[in-house]
């Protein structure tokens, strides 16, 4: 995966890694760090001939034209191998001299790689390829100056990270300055985000390399669970990362910004707090899953970690990012997302056009029912109980719904069951519950978990015995939400106690009236009794309610949880948890605890929503990624800790029940569900990292 969405992306990312791989692997890396001085690459003239240092130069002054998305695309791959030399300091000099300097030829030498660019974040002298630039962009105080050769004096430093060495710089004179309110630390720091994410990419793929293939007390250590999550955790906030980056390269203006438009100062932020951090954190974890092998010399994870630990430490904290988010959210200040349809979803909403007038002219009480006999209330499902519809088509039926002011009922478990029948089940029971299901006439639980098999169904010992006509089920399950209100329940039960664990599973369709069904609710910690007991004592259940063969139980199970649609939330990428977390602490922002605390939960807030948007656009493309799995885990713990942090501002009015005490406890009791239902926050990681890391399973 790479911050790429779409084929031009994809295709430029797969281009500068090829060139990379080719001229400039990691040896190059390892020969600046032998170098007695800093120095220009031998490849330098041709990877400036490939138009990357100019790629967000306007054509006029040479450059490609393009925006800062394509840039960091390749500057994400130039972190996979460290690259040394000026590339990033360089790109970074000509796009500030082309958006806010006044010198053409400058730029294009810059632009053609016969100058070298050298830029000061905030201190000259810690500037990055100091010793060797040409051109030099350094703070003045209240602006920026450019200062060719002859103007500045510089001296290399011993540096850290000795692939790309700094250097102290003086000035002398002026300088030609660039226009008032230039965000030229905020554009270096973007970059310099990008490349991070790369570094961090580099570091996941290294750790679950070698925890697939590293094998200690007889197995791959990458089966063992801490290693698994230890490399889960890498890729999720490697991928939050990206996430944020991805989204400030994108609303990053191409001008002086705006005064009253500060969504891209947010955005960036958020970048800036992740990016840094997760290739500095990714560092450390590859080399304790590498163990012994990656604290040597020979390795080239201390590269990666002297990279990472040098960009963290050259821009401003994660802390200072945590702040600005705080105080942005504080102003009232939200990035707005949503996504820009193609031009063929024109086609698609003409021709929908009339049927969702239609319904919406009808009585409101019809709406549901209409929805639900056109296809439109789950467009994504199979005729005739959706439309089939693609991608394209679902996001412009959710336009056009949204438009007259019409919202979908939610299915509740039947959203998880009705696949299942739609999949696996006969035409009559599709006929008989399918139709009243969408409706909302027939209501569903799901008879899966047991005492001792919650995450683990394939250990469920809830049996089915053949009988005339029919199957005799025993056996209790647990958890079963809204059980005691339901019409049906879908029920796994062993109909082969020989066979393997995910064979020999039925999966049967359960009248909750009937004979034998006893359903005792289970009163949880909040005090409400919305889980149940269901004892199961002889129950009988027709030939005409197993739903697929005896034996293909375990397939239905993995249909009904695996169904999901395209959709795309749209406004702020703050969620009303985090909003009403920011009501709470409006006056304690001098805090800086409470500043820190809030700004973080912000980031996390708006990296979330940032990848609900890439898997959209990934969904469009038909170019599947990581987004969604790792949205589903950190989606979890972050809505848990805003709890957590809601109750740490109330302080003694926490622990009462009224006002808002009673808001915030409610809300914490009821969070401690959301990583235990569906799979634990644990099970999880071993999912991501079996699926998307390829670490093997546990046997």
């Amino acid at each position: 995966m790479s911050l790429a969405v779409g084929d031009e992306q994809l295709a430029l990312a797969t281009t500068a890694r090829r060139w990379l791989a080719a001229h400039a692997p990691i040896s190059a890396a390892r020969a600046a760090v032998e170098s007695d001085e800093d120095s220009i690459p031998p490849w330098w003239p041709e990877l400036a001939g490939l138009g990357w240092l100019g790629l967000a130069v306007s054509e006029a002054n040479g450059g490609q034209g393009y925006g800062l998305s394509e840039l960091a695309v390749v500057v994400e791959q130039t972190g996979r191998v460290c690259l040394p030399g000026p590339l990033l300091p360089t790109a970074a000099v000509a796009i500030a001299l082309d958006r806010w300097g006044d010198d053409d030829a400058l730029v294009r030498r810059l632009v053609g790689g016969e100058a070298i660019g050298g830029v000061a974040v905030a201190d000259p002298s810690a500037a990055w390829s100091g010793a060797v630039a040409d051109v030099m962009v350094v703070p003045t105080g209240d602006g920026w100056a450019a200062h060719q050769a002859g103007e500045v004096e510089a001296k290399e430093r011993p540096s850290f990270d000795a692939t790309r060495r700094l250097g102290a710089v003086t000035a002398h004179g002026p300088g030609a300055p660039l226009r008032p309110g230039a965000p030229v630390a905020e554009l270096v720091a973007l970059l310099a985000s990008a490349e991070a994410v790369g570094v961090a990419a580099w570091c996941v793929e290294t750790a679950a390399e070698h925890a697939r293939t590293r094998r200690q007390f007889g197995r791959p250590i990458g089966q063992f669970q801490a290693v698994k999550h230890r490399c889960a955790d890498m890729l999720c906030a490697l991928e939050a990362a990206r996430a944020a980056v991805w989204d400030a390269a994108r609303c990053f203006p191409s001008g002086l910004p705006e005064p009253d438009d500060d969504g891209w100062r947010l955005a960036l932020h958020a970048a800036m707090g992740l990016a840094p951090q997760a290739a500095f954190r990714c560092a450390k974890d590859c080399i304790q899953v590498l163990g012994g092998i990656g604290y040597t010399w020979e390795h080239d994870a201390h590269l990666f970690l002297k990279r990472a630990t040098a960009v963290r430490h050259l821009l401003p904290a994660p802390s200072t990012s945590r702040l600005t988010v705080a105080v942005l959210g504080a102003a009232g200040v939200r990035r707005r997302l949503g996504v820009v349809l193609p031009p063929e979803a024109e086609t698609v909403r003409a021709r929908i056009a009339a049927d969702i007038a239609a319904i919406a002219d009808r009585p409101k009480s019809e709406w549901n029912a209409t929805l639900a006999g056109s296809g439109y209330l789950v467009p994504h499902w199979p005729r005739p109980w959706g439309l089939d519809a693609a991608p394209i088509e679902q996001l412009a039926i959710d336009d056009e719904l949204a438009r007259v002011g019409i919202r979908r009922r939610h299915l509740q478990v039947a959203g998880w069951v009705l696949p299942t029948l739609i999949t696996y089940g006969t035409p009559e029971q599709q006929e008989r519950l399918v139709p009243s299901s969408l409706r909302g006439e027939t209501s569903w639980c799901q008879l899966f978990s047991e005492p001792e098999a919650g995450s683990d169904l394939a250990s469920l010992t809830t049996t089915a015995t053949r009988t005339d006509g029919g199957w005799r089920l025993d056996g209790q399950k647990v958890w079963t939400t809204l059980a005691h209100q339901c019409d049906y329940g879908l029920c796994l039960a062993r109909t082969d106690r020989g066979a393997p664990r995910h064979e020999g599973i039925g999966c049967f369709i359960v009248d909750m009236r009937a004979e034998g069904v006893d359903i005792r609710p289970l009163r949880e910690l909040t005090g409400m009794a919305l889980f149940n007991e269901v004892f199961l004592t002889d129950v009988f259940v027709p030939d005409d309610d197993l739903v697929g063969g005896p034996t293909q139980g375990w397939d239905c199970a993995r249909t009904t949880l695996a169904n999901e649609r395209v959709s795309m939330a749209s406004g702020s990428s703050f969620g009303p948890g985090v909003a009403a977390l920011m009501d709470l602490a409006a006056d304690r922002l001098d805090d800086p605890l409470v500043a820190d605390q809030l700004g973080g939960l912000l980031i996390d807030a708006h990296a979330l929503a940032v990848l609900g948007t890439r898997t959209t656009l990934r969904a469009l493309a038909g170019q599947p990624g990581p987004e969604a799995s790792v949205r589903k885990l950190l989606g979890v713990e972050h809505e848990q800790a805003v709890q957590e942090a809601g109750l740490a501002l109330l302080g003694p009015d926490a622990a009462v029940t009224e006002g808002a005490g009673a808001t915030w406890t409610s809300g914490f009791l009821g969070n401690r569900a959301l990583s235990i239902a569906g799979g634990t926050s644990e099970i999880q990681r071993n999912l991501i990292a079996e699926r998307l890391l390829g670490l093997p399973k546990d046997p």
